[in-house]
């Protein structure tokens, strides 16, 4: 699936898996209003992320959804469909899965110190039924679904359903982990590496196999705490046994195990780019480069096909304006001009690069997107200029763009979009007295470079 230097082509075996779901969209009068999306695309993968993970939607809100996406000719939507704070997935070997680990009693309200909890349940997941019908509705639109279970951190709801294949023995895991997680971070909680953990995380992804028909397989891998593994003698044990030496090298080993099971499959597994710490755990992966260029970099040159997604480019929850009034603002500013600013491969950039650069993605995290309408306002309009730099490489003329906006627009209030508007967020769009946690881009580039220092 790599893409040419360059090059305006749709990705062969890509554009020939999606068939004529792809060629029907394209023919299609329902393109969006407004948008530069003619002749042939620059990336084979157009993707959007969404967590439903955090934030439970219904089937309706999906499809919705997925016909939006389709009208800027995206055609991957991944679902970010398990975290710490939710599991949306039905697993029929493990039904308390969904049963507790799909439910939780209350979420954090706000982020950053001030946060609260709105005292309100929350709770959700998709059968094998309906995720197998959204799986035709997006193909009738040329959307492939790539499912993601994140394993083996952001484990909380798997562990609350099922504490033994946690670090420290059930009864402690118990003990620490009474629910999916009320809270919103990364948390410290992880699964242990015990065969039967392994067993229980193939046994998940066979039945995943079975729901989705995509190639890609989505394998999480990221903002993986690695301190309880440390501080584990069964772990420290299971690692010398194992030959390895380092926490970063047991990620690898645990990813591997799932990139073999998902193979047998004849699948390909996508990772987050911490999927590269420590060995290599699958020569054909795609990895999914979302902290700065470093991963994606590290990925070509080891001959993986690469997804760009890097944060302050595509993370459609950050924060739109320095405006006091938008609401719960978290991460550095990203306004629909800074999305169309985004050159996934520039000019210059060696052919070892530019020829294993698969697509970009924009990335949709749900933790404050609490409704439809939340959704919206943080979606759009970025999308389409998201779906400029996807469909045409970037950067986007801005004067270009800005005369195109008000046809945009319309085209999304004819649709019922709850759109930002460009002079700023409505009082109905307004989130007062919920604290935020706004990031600096300087100080954020800094993270950056101290989380991949060691890539």
């Amino acid at each position: 699936m790599t893409v040419g230097r360059r090059s305006r082509s749709d990705g062969g075996a890509f554009r020939d898996h999606v068939g004529e779901g792809l060629e029907t969209a394209l023919r299609a009068d329902s393109t969006a209003a407004g948008l530069r999306l003619e002749g042939e695309p620059r990336f084979a993968w157009r993707g959007v992320m969404l967590d439903v993970a955090r934030r439970f939607r219904p089937v309706a809100d999906l499809e919705r959804f997925i016909d939006l996406l389709a009208a800027h000719r995206i055609n991957v939507l991944q679902l970010h469909l398990t975290d710490d704070q939710g599991w949306r997935f039905e697993v029929r070997a493990y039904p308390r899965l969904t049963e507790v680990g799909g439910r939780r009693s209350q979420t954090q309200l706000g982020h950053g110190p001030h946060s609260t909890l709105d005292g309100v349940p929350h709770e959700g997941w998709y059968t094998h039924g309906e995720l197998r019908g959204l799986v035709r509705f997006a193909a009738a639109r040329g959307i492939r679904i790539v499912p993601e279970i994140d394993v083996p951190g952001h484990a909380q709801a798997i562990l609350a359903a099922y504490p033994e294949f946690g670090v420290g023995g059930a009864e402690a895991v118990s003990e620490r982990v009474a629910e999916p997680w009320p809270r919103f971070g990364i948390s410290d909680e992880v699964l242990n590496v015990d065969d039967a953990t392994l067993e229980f995380v193939g046994t998940v992804f066979d039945e995943l196999c079975e729901v989705f028909d995509s190639e890609f397989i989505g394998i999480g891998g990221d903002e993986v705490r690695k301190d309880r593994w440390r501080a584990d003698p069964r772990t420290q044990e299971l690692m010398a046994e194992r030959g390895l030496t380092t926490e970063e090298e047991l990620q690898s080993w645990f990813l591997a195990r799932i990139a073999d099971r998902v193979r047998g499959h004849g699948r390909r597994v996508v990772g987050w780019d911490e999927m590269l710490e420590g060995r290599d755990p699958a020569p054909d992966a795609i990895v999914a480069s979302w902290r700065g260029p470093v991963g994606a970099e590290l990925g070509a040159r080891l001959r993986h096909d690469v997804v760009l997604c890097p944060d302050l480019w595509t993370y459609l929850d950050y924060r739109q304006s320095d405006l006091p009034e938008e609401p719960i603002p978290v991460g550095t500013v990203l306004s629909v001009e800074d999305v169309g600013t985004f050159d996934p491969v520039p000019a210059e950039s060696p052919a070892w690069f530019a020829d294993r650069v698969a697509g970009v993605q924009a990335n949709v995290w749900c933790e404050h997107l609490d409704g439809r309408d939340r959704l919206d306002y943080a979606v759009f309009p970025r999308l389409g200029a998201f779906a400029e730099v996807a469909w045409n490489g970037g950067p986007v003329d801005p004067d270009d763009f800005a005369a195109r906006l008000p046809g945009y627009l319309a085209w999304l209030d004819a649709r019922g979009v709850a759109y930002r508007p460009p002079s700023g967020p409505r009082p109905d769009q307004q989130r007062p007295g919920v604290p935020g946690a706004p990031r600096d881009r300087a100080d954020r580039l800094a993270e950056l470079a101290r989380l991949t220092a060691n890539l």
